[in-house]
């Protein structure tokens, strides 16, 4: 639920940066976690979460929303991690800057950012997929950190918004792909709409049978999810009761 503005035609901001150690030997399987960490504002709850949490503390790959670039360097300094973080400009409600980050314990390289075509039609806000390569041993994963607008944006636009996040992966196609994020869909029709576009990318979604990723008003949301490319699905799941937003973190576990 964002309100950033920007001036027309400028370019996300990137920030870069690396707090990984030491590498360990690959296990032949990678996990993933991808959360909305509401507004960024719980980070040291978040980060304390990421280190000791079952099975989050085991993520390879951490795919986080609503941040700012200096809450996702304090993750990835205290769980020792390689980072990027993009922005299109501060928050109206924390006046931080408001944008979508990849952590990886394993190197990143080429990373990237795209906007989403469409601003939001109440609050004119727009919305970012971030991505990078990581370096796992010797296998190259493409990774993108994705956040959709909510459904006020009318339904055409928003099919709109997930062709285009399944299209920002066409120059890395020749790599396994992991995209994941607050894809904001209400329904089961919206997480059918994401499928469909994911497809075209030769992906598909690793998080399905997951638990829903957030409560409100009594109803229970699969607003998050995960995809992959050439990637095989072992396990999912969400963890409950972290206070450090009004999400639940999602994660996944994969044969690489």
């Amino acid at each position: 639920m964002a309100n950033s503005r920007r001036d027309p035609g400028a370019q996300p901001v990137l920030h870069r940066g690396s707090h990984v150690d030491a590498l360990g030997d690959p296990t032949g399987e990678l996990c993933v976690v991808s959360w909305n960490i509401q507004f960024g504002v719980e980070v040291e709850a978040a980060a304390e979460a990421l280190g000791t949490a079952e099975p989050l503390r085991a993520a390879d790959l951490i795919l986080l929303q609503e941040m700012d670039e200096e809450g996702t360097e304090r993750i990835a300094r205290q769980i020792g991690a390689d980072y990027v973080f993009a922005s299109l400009g501060p928050h109206r409600q924390t006046g931080r800057s408001f944008g979508n980050a990849v952590l990886s314990r394993w190197p990143l390289s080429r990373e990237d950012a795209f906007v989403l075509p469409h601003r939001s039609a109440v609050q004119g806000q727009e919305r970012l997929v971030v991505g990078a390569v990581a370096s796992v041993g010797s296998s190259s994963v493409a990774v993108w950190s994705v956040h959709a607008e909510v459904p006020t944006l009318s339904p055409p636009k928003r099919r709109r918004q997930f062709d285009a996040i399944a299209r920002v992966d066409q120059r890395r196609a020749d790599l396994p792909m992991v995209a994941g994020g607050d894809f904001n869909t209400m329904t089961r029709r919206g997480v059918a709409a994401v499928d469909a576009a994911m497809a075209t990318a030769g992906a598909t979604r690793v998080s399905v049978g997951a638990d829903p990723t957030l409560r409100r008003g009594g109803r229970e949301f699969a607003l998050d999810h995960i995809y992959a490319r050439d990637l095989t699905p072992i396990d999912r799941g969400v963890v409950h009761g972290i206070a450090a937003s009004d999400h639940r973190p999602l994660w996944v576990r994969l044969e690489l």
